[in-house]
């Protein structure tokens, strides 16, 4: 329930039978990866950024850069999915069509520190206080060891680590 935070209902899979547990073969069905299942995101975590630039007076709707296809950063080339320019983009259209290099544009605009406080405010890296056990935290590298590439990535969701359970919690939000 967003307005609650309640878990009305909740499954993973594979399954298994309690009435049969010795015939599991895998141990890991016993994991609830719901709540301890940890990955990265990618393009689902895009909305959440966009949100907190929005949020965080950096963009608005309609604000605009212009899409080359690739940015460098340090020794690396972020490259959109497609490896395609698009041209002049708006945040709207940056959402639609997932695009990575617009990400970097609105996680610039953020900045580390603002990033970091959004991240943090919207559950990540924290407990979420479901009444489970063997909940995780996920993982996004602290702060003060934030680099430029870190925030760009982190801008599509890569090289951080979150739960099934907190990315609810966040789109709750």
């Amino acid at each position: 329930n967003p307005k609650t935070g309640a878990i009305i209902a909740m499954a993973t899979a594979p399954s298994f039978d309690p009435n049969n547990y010795s015939k599991v073969e895998s141990y890991g069905v016993y994991s609830n990866l719901a709540i301890n299942g940890t990955y990265e995101p990618g393009s689902v975590f895009k909305p959440l950024n966009m949100a907190a630039a929005i949020d965080a007076g950096g963009v608005n709707p309609e604000t605009t850069y212009e899409d080359t296809g690739s940015v460098k950063i340090d020794k690396f080339t972020i490259n959109n999915a497609l490896r395609k320019a698009y041209g002049v983009q708006t945040m709207t259209q940056t959402l639609e069509k997932s695009l990575n290099v617009g990400m970097v544009f609105v996680m610039n605009k953020l900045g580390i520190d603002r990033a970091y406080d959004y991240v943090t405010k919207f559950g990540f890296r924290a407990l979420t206080g479901i009444d489970l056990d063997q909940e995780s935290e996920g993982a996004i590298r602290d702060r003060e060891k934030m680099k430029p590439i870190d925030l760009a990535t982190m801008g599509f969701g890569q090289g951080i680590d979150v739960t099934p359970i907190q990315v609810l919690s966040a789109f709750s939000a």
